[in-house]
């Protein structure tokens, strides 16, 4: 029975063998099959909003990675419905909590087939809106993995992504303004432009300074674009190319313009 595996992983003494528990009810829920396990799975939601139970929470995100582990992607409609809730628990005050979320992140996170990429991102930017700074983290870095795994819908999703990252450049928490600059960097590099690709650590740095914006368009205005400017260049160039457009500085605003005339010719 399945109660008895997860009373097992709540009542076990340490990580490690919660971690033996966890994967003794993901091998119980592989022998029932998928259809019959989703009642498992709903399960542990009481356990991760447990705030009383370290075990409790701890025992349940680990159980969510050995279920993610075992199913694949065959458990994803399931699992990435848990992600808001595992998203909190990076914040959690008790470090084994936090660190057993980021593992039961990146197991149920490493499922999604491309297709799925447009759907998660709602929950990831809630996450990086709306949660406390550890869970910002690690929402930008499980969006910093999406541009490995899933480059091409990372690409397409950048008008909705840059604004929300480069929002989060500007966080109070060093650690967060850290983690943002390196997701927006991951995120720019998926571009694949190769007219762009020495101007994206001046792309980026402008964002974080944006007294740097006059260098930048300085830069781009010299650059001759060979290869066609499709949707994605436009949604990394377009925060700058509007910064330069409303400058006072007639000089900014017309090398602005030279570089929106070079990619307009291609």
């Amino acid at each position: 029975m399945s109660a008895s595996h997860i009373d097992a992983i709540v009542k076990a003494e340490n990580t490690e063998q919660r971690q033996a528990a966890a994967d003794a009810l993901a091998a119980f829920a592989k022998s029932e099959g998928l259809v019959k396990s989703v009642a498992i799975i709903e399960s542990l939601s009481p356990l991760l909003e447990n705030k009383k139970s370290v075990p409790h929470r701890e025992g349940a995100l680990l159980a969510l990675g050995s279920l993610a582990t075992t199913f694949g992607q065959a458990g994803e409609p399931f699992l990435i419905a848990q992600m808001p809730k595992v998203f909190e628990l990076y914040s959690d005050k008790m470090v084994v909590v936090r660190d057993a979320a980021s593992v039961a992140s990146k197991a149920i996170m490493s499922l999604p087939t491309r297709y799925a990429v447009r759907l998660l991102l709602p929950v990831i930017f809630h996450a990086i809106t709306e949660s406390k700074w550890h869970s910002k983290i690690g929402a930008l870095d499980i969006l910093s993995g999406l541009t490995f795994s899933a480059p091409q819908q990372i690409s397409a999703a950048l008008s909705d992504i840059i604004p929300i990252v480069s929002e989060t450049m500007w966080d109070s928490k060093p650690e967060v303004r850290d983690q943002a600059t390196k997701t927006i960097t991951d995120c720019f590099n998926v571009v694949g432009n190769p007219d762009l690709i020495s101007s994206i650590p001046y792309l980026v740095g402008c964002i974080n300074r944006p007294e740097e914006a006059a260098e930048c368009i300085h830069q781009l205005a010299a650059t001759t674009f060979v290869t066609t400017v499709e949707e994605p260049t436009l949604a990394i160039m377009c925060p700058l190319l509007v910064r330069g457009l409303a400058e006072r500085t007639p000089s900014i605003q017309r090398q602005t313009a030279v570089i929106i005339d070079n990619m307009c010719k291609l």
